[in-house]
């Protein structure tokens, strides 16, 4: 199973609906994701280790173990399906 965190701030809406966005496209093509949303206003100290892929809202992360992507095409819609698609791939 691959694991994905999604981490932002206040859109937790809009991680939810990247989450479901995601999956979706996983299982389309026979990857099995977990993906777990973390609101970094709620707490900033939050464990990378483990996950595939981290993907975030804003600009938080630094020197990780695994890809790192920006989620702001989740955000104003722009490139979103392109975003998914490198999502996917990163993840076969």
């Amino acid at each position: 199973m691959k694991r994905v965190l999604i981490a932002g701030g206040l859109c937790g809406a809009t991680m939810l609906m990247a989450a479901e966005n995601i999956t979706e496209a996983c299982e389309k093509q026979g990857i099995d994701v977990n993906v777990k949303i973390h609101n970094l206003w709620e707490g900033g100290d939050v464990t990378v280790k483990g996950y595939d892929l981290v993907i975030e809202m804003f600009p938080y992360f630094e020197n990780l173990s695994c890809p790192l992507l920006s989620g702001k095409p989740f955000i104003g819609h722009i490139g979103e399906k392109k975003l998914i698609a490198e999502i996917v791939e990163l993840l076969k």
